[in-house]
């Protein structure tokens, strides 16, 4: 049966061959963005599971790596698709142990791995425990671009997370014989790794000030930060997505684990989101019938969230505004998520409604985001102020 179900099926199905070698193209992992959008599509997945079930003994030799991460990444995990990963994480999936793979099939000799013995699609089953943990080193240390910086401590647990459960998944359906999984040194994520995103109301008001001629920047951190919506979840919206009650504007966004939530429009932020759209040259009307996208690009396209985030880190941290140029660590349009739970809470809104508009499936997540502001609201150096101790300094 080896060989009857091919990636090589999709490649064809989605894009022009290159090459009259079909088979050399799918084993060039130079693209790893075109491969990820050849693998994202999951129209294969239910007849590899036929083949599983068919075979008594549930073998996955029949199988190469490539198809290998397609199975792992579309494996479903329950009858509601609404809980199974969404298609932004499985993109994430599909790159991460894409770009995985390229490392060893291309630079293996850093970890001690003789790639010449294998060829691209059927290197996972000859990786050792010294392999992995080779990498593993590698990827603490490797320096990336002209920052020469390594991978944050975030980055590298984000990693070290879906590799462990791909190399788990690889084990426990018998594709490879020894857990390599256990070779992975814990990468935990303590609140002292993680990057200062604080921006309060000035910061923001700054923002919005110096964007305000440029409609689509400015409706982009409008909504953002009054809202809290990932980024990902405002590239996921649609015109038909926004209604009215009794008054209000309300957006319906689809977040994390495919669950459904409505954040509030405020009249200044909903006339932002016409003049982005005037911009654009597409419609104003506001109309539950229409199923477009509600943001899109110059060429009338839906965001990529990976690109809208690059977008917008890149031009916001060009801004010529002083607290802008002293931060240690670039903005991105997460910090607008915080600045959501910041301003809220100077707006006195408790940290269990905070939480809530969110999403936080925990408010020690929320407490992360206004830690170092409740930490100065609480300081006892307060209790000083206009103290006769102070005014005699």
């Amino acid at each position: 049966m080896k060989g009857i179900i091919t990636l090589n099926n999709l490649y064809n199905r989605n894009i022009k061959a290159d090459s009259e070698n079909n088979d050399a193209n799918l084993m060039n992992l130079e693209n790893v963005d075109k491969m990820t959008n050849i693998m994202i599509n999951n129209e294969l997945y239910s007849e590899m599971i036929d083949l599983i079930d068919l075979n008594s003994n549930n073998d996955y030799s029949m199988f190469n790596d490539l198809e290998m991460v397609y199975l792992f990444v579309h494996k479903e995990k329950d009858t509601d698709k609404k809980k199974n990963r969404s298609e932004n994480t499985k993109r994430e999936y599909i790159r991460e142990l894409l770009l995985f793979l390229k490392q060893f099939s291309l630079q293996g000799y850093l970890y001690d791995f003789n790639k010449q013995k294998v060829t691209t699609l059927s290197l996972l089953k000859e990786l050792n425990s010294r392999n992995i943990r080779k990498y593993q080193e590698w990827l603490i240390e490797v320096p990336l671009g002209k920052s020469s910086k390594p991978y944050s401590v975030t980055t590298i647990a984000r990693k070290t997370v879906i590799l462990r459960a791909f190399l788990k998944f690889l084990y426990n359906v018998g594709y490879i014989k020894n857990p390599l999984y256990e070779s992975l040194l814990s990468s935990n994520v303590h609140k002292r790794d993680l990057p200062n995103r604080d921006l309060n109301s000035s910061e923001v008001k700054q923002l919005l000030e110096y964007f305000k001629d440029h409609p689509i920047v400015y409706c982009l951190i409008a909504v953002l930060t009054t809202t809290g919506i990932r980024v990902s979840e405002l590239c996921g919206t649609r015109v038909s997505d926004l209604i009215y009650d009794e008054g209000t504007f309300w957006l319906k966004v689809i977040g994390k684990g495919n669950e459904e939530g409505e954040v509030k429009i405020h009249d200044n932020v909903m006339k932002s989101i016409l003049a982005f759209r005037e911009r654009r040259g597409l419609s104003t009307e506001v109309s539950l019938s229409d199923h477009s996208p509600l943001f899109t690009t110059a060429k009338n396209k839906p965001y990529n969230y990976k690109y809208l985030s690059n977008y917008l880190t890149r031009i916001i941290n060009k801004a010529d505004i002083p607290f802008v140029k002293h931060r240690e660590s670039p903005i991105t349009p997460h910090h607008f998520r915080h600045a959501f739970a910041i301003i809220s809470a100077e707006q006195g809104a408790d940290i269990l409604r905070i939480s809530q508009s969110l999403r936080h499936k925990k408010i020690d997540t929320t407490m992360i985001y206004l830690e170092r502001k409740l930490a100065r609201k609480n300081n006892a150096a307060h209790s000083w102020d206009n103290s006769d101790f102070v005014n005699s300094i």
